[in-house]
Formats: structure tokens, sequence, C-alpha cells
């Protein structure tokens, strides 16, 4: 009897967020052929949850994904929130100014995709997927990733008073290198949200309203 509900606890102790289908993708620096992770400008997660009418991309601070079985972990940002159409629009070839130079920017390659869910357990939120690699990319076989993985994730407070800081960072320069630059807004939630903070420099990820906004810093650590 103790064991079983024990099981049936376990079971409830589970509670799916969403679920959805997941990419990886790279936007190289130039039109050329790639060598190293050098020649990518940025590494990113496009989430596009079932019966959501928008899709949400994560940039992968430096470029970094830890394998198993390191146990290591890595940053992110929720980029953008879009349509589909919108997001394709974006992830399509870009024109840039550097230094009032105009340069034009290829667009986003996918290199893996798959499915993946967001669930809370014992009130840790767990984003787990499982990917394939896209044929035909010469670059694939340079991103060494597991297939499947399970990460639990919180968010960053964007407070700075949490951090001890008097003044918004201008570059978070442990996160993002100098092309992958990241403004810190004093909050990008509503104050319902903020609040649930306090004074804490991370919370869980309980609810996907996290995810919804532009500048939610992320962290992913692995489960295993």
């Amino acid at each position: 009897m103790n064991s079983g509900m024990t099981r049936l606890n376990a079971v409830e102790a589970v509670q799916s967020l969403e679920q959805g289908s997941i990419t990886l993708l790279y936007r190289p620096r130039e039109e050329k052929p790639l060598r190293d992770l050098g020649d990518v400008q940025r590494l990113l997660l496009l989430l596009a949850p079932h019966g959501s009418p928008y899709a949400r991309l994560v940039v992968i601070g430096r470029k970094r994904l830890p394998r198993a079985p390191q146990h290591d972990r890595f940053w992110g940002f929720v980029d953008l929130v879009l349509t589909p159409d919108d997001m394709q629009a974006a992830l399509g070839t870009q024109v840039s100014s550097a230094n009032t130079r105009l340069r034009q920017l290829p667009a986003a390659r996918a290199l893996r995709e798959g499915a993946y869910s967001l669930d809370l357990h014992n009130s840790h939120a767990h984003l787990r997927w499982h990917m394939e690699r896209v044929p035909g990319d010469p670059f694939a076989p340079a991103i060494d990733l597991d297939k499947t993985a399970d990460y639990i994730v919180t968010v960053a407070n964007p407070d700075i008073a949490a951090w001890g800081l008097s003044e918004v960072p201008d570059l978070q320069e442990e996160l993002f290198d100098d092309l992958e630059l990241h403004v810190s807004l004093p909050s990008p939630y509503p104050p319902a949200l903020q609040h649930r903070f306090g004074n804490r420099r991370f919370t869980q990820l309980d609810t996907t309203d996290w995810l919804d906004h532009p500048g939610t810093e992320l962290v992913f650590a692995s489960a295993d």
C-alpha cells in the first residue's frame, strides 16, 4: 500500500507545462564553409509549443551547449517571441550595420530538430528534448550534442539590486561575446511576475509566462 502511494505521489508531482517541436540552429558570420564555432555568429534554440500562435527563439550564451556526462550548465536568453511566419522572416538573411558599414548576415540554418517537453517536477522545471541531425548540413558533426537531454531551467532576476549592483551592466561579458550584444532591461516582466522573485537572484520556471517575455535570462543545468 505504501509503495503504491509513493508511486502515485511521484506521478502526481509531475505537471506538464507544455510540449512542442524544437530546432537547434546556427547563424553563420559569412556565407562560406564553416570550420568551427568561430565562424558561427549565434547558436539558437527555437521552441514551437503545440497549440500556441507564437514561437520563441532562445540565444545560447557563448554558443555553448554542454554534453553528458560533464553535468555542466549553459545560459541563454529569450530573444524573440513571434508568430511562425514572422519568426521565419527573422531567421532569414539580415542586414546589420557596424561602424557605419552595412553587412549582410546569412540566414540561420537548422542543425537538429525534434520534440521537447517542459515539465514541473518537485518544484523544478525540466526541459527535455530528443533531436535528430538535419540531413545535408556539413557543419552538423561539429556540434557534438546528445540526442536526448534533460535540463533543469531557472530564471535569472533582472533586478540589479538582487545582484548587489548599482547600475545595469553595459554588456554581460560572462554570458555573451561582443557580437551577441544583449541589452539588459530594468525588467521585461509585468509587476506581478517580477514580484515573484522577491529578493532572490533566481526563481524556478514554474510557468511558461516567463518565456513569453523577450529578455528573459535562463540557466540550463543538467539534470542527469
